[in-house]
């Protein structure tokens, strides 16, 4: 288990576990918040019907870490520094009441590929395939904060929240969880910026 906290936060702690199934790597995890106060948990991945928003309950951004890890995150990403970006990828959230709790679950198949909403995949000539023996999964939340904007959304048929504005660091927490388990990986070998949450 692992709980980050912040002055005036009591504690916000997440449980995970990972299995194998024959098609796919499966992460269920289960955040508490023991605070008195509510917090949003930033971790519905977007993704896209043609030019139509969805929520896509099985991904997560997916990062190789050398040697053997492989990181899974639900949390907002800084931009990459390669390049310029025209409209930044941000997860929608969930409200996590005081002293309520929240289930999710990243589904992710066989082999694992890196996944970034910054590259497209990678070509055949530009990959490899690597084992890894732990997965390292991280889920965003914040508080509310000065400076933070936030409205409910309906997206894809779901009612969400969109975090937006500026307010002072920690833009937001992350849980982390260490999960041991063997994982094939399909990876990028070209240009590819690997990243851990914005904070």
């Amino acid at each position: 288990m692992n709980e980050l906290s912040e002055p005036g936060i009591k504690s916000v702690s997440m449980k995970a576990t990972a299995k194998k199934t024959e098609d796919s790597l499966v992460i269920d995890y289960s955040v508490s918040n023991l605070t008195e106060q509510d917090v949003y948990l930033w971790d519905l991945m977007v993704s896209y019907e043609g030019v139509d928003q969805k929520i896509d309950h099985d991904g997560a951004y997916v990062f190789f870490e050398e040697p053997d890890k492989l990181r899974v995150i639900r949390a907002d990403l800084p931009l990459p520094t390669a390049f310029d970006i025209a409209k930044k990828d941000i997860p929608y959230a969930r409200l996590l009441p005081a002293r309520g709790s929240l289930a999710g679950r990243v589904k992710l198949r066989h082999p694992v590929m890196e996944e970034s909403p910054y590259y497209g995949p990678p070509a055949e000539n530009e990959q490899n395939k690597v084992k890894c023996s732990e997965v390292i999964l991280y889920v965003g939340w914040t508080p509310f904060k000065n400076g933070i904007n936030i409205t409910e959304r309906t997206v894809g048929g779901e009612k969400v929240y969109a975090i937006r504005g500026a307010w002072p660091p920690p833009y937001q927490e992350v849980l982390k969880e260490r999960l041991p388990i063997d994982v094939e990986a399909i990876i990028y070998t070209g240009e590819f910026e690997r990243q851990k949450p914005l904070q």
